[in-house]
């Protein structure tokens, strides 16, 4: 059996951006929009970044290009799983942020070690996705340095959700 083709769209509405991915059929999915919240959560998010980055996934770009931004980042390697997610974007805004590579975060490999390893790879922060959330955590430690630092878009209330599940 051949799983149909995602493709990516970025639709405008009232100046912002709206990402949408769909499998080819009709189920599209909103993963990343450019509203004033948004940026603000992705600003806040590349603000405590340092070193070298490691980026889970390419949304619209914002956090890659708030941590060029940042002067306490020195490189950003973002891992998006989907090249017509690069496509629309490059489309839209003339440009990618950072170094990019094709490939499904949870198959990436490298023997580099990252200071900083920043997801939003779960579908919404909710309890039904902690899942998600705990399997992406487990994989970005495998590229953390010993003092290496986890962010993430909603990780308080996942952690949140983590520290109510094992009863503290």
């Amino acid at each position: 059996m051949t799983l149909p083709e995602r493709r990516a769209q970025i639709l405008e509405q009232k100046g912002k951006h709206f990402l949408w991915i769909s499998d080819g059929e009709d189920h599209p999915e909103l993963v990343m929009w450019n509203v004033p919240q948004e940026i603000e959560d992705q600003k806040e998010i590349a603000s405590q970044a340092f070193g070298n980055v490691l980026v889970a996934g390419y949304g619209l770009g914002l956090v890659q290009k708030y941590l060029l931004d940042n002067p306490q980042v020195q490189s950003i390697l973002t891992v998006e799983i989907l090249p017509d997610v690069l496509d629309v974007c490059r489309e839209k805004y003339g440009e990618l942020f950072g170094d990019v590579v094709i490939c499904d975060f949870y198959d990436f490999a490298s023997q580099k070690k990252f200071d900083v390893v920043i997801g939003d790879v779960w579908e919404s922060v909710s309890k039904c996705h902690l899942d998600d959330y705990v399997r992406f955590k487990k994989k970005a430690e495998e590229f953390l340095k010993q003092d290496g630092k986890i962010l993430g878009w909603g990780m308080d209330y996942m952690e949140y959700l983590l520290i109510r599940k094992d009863g503290n």
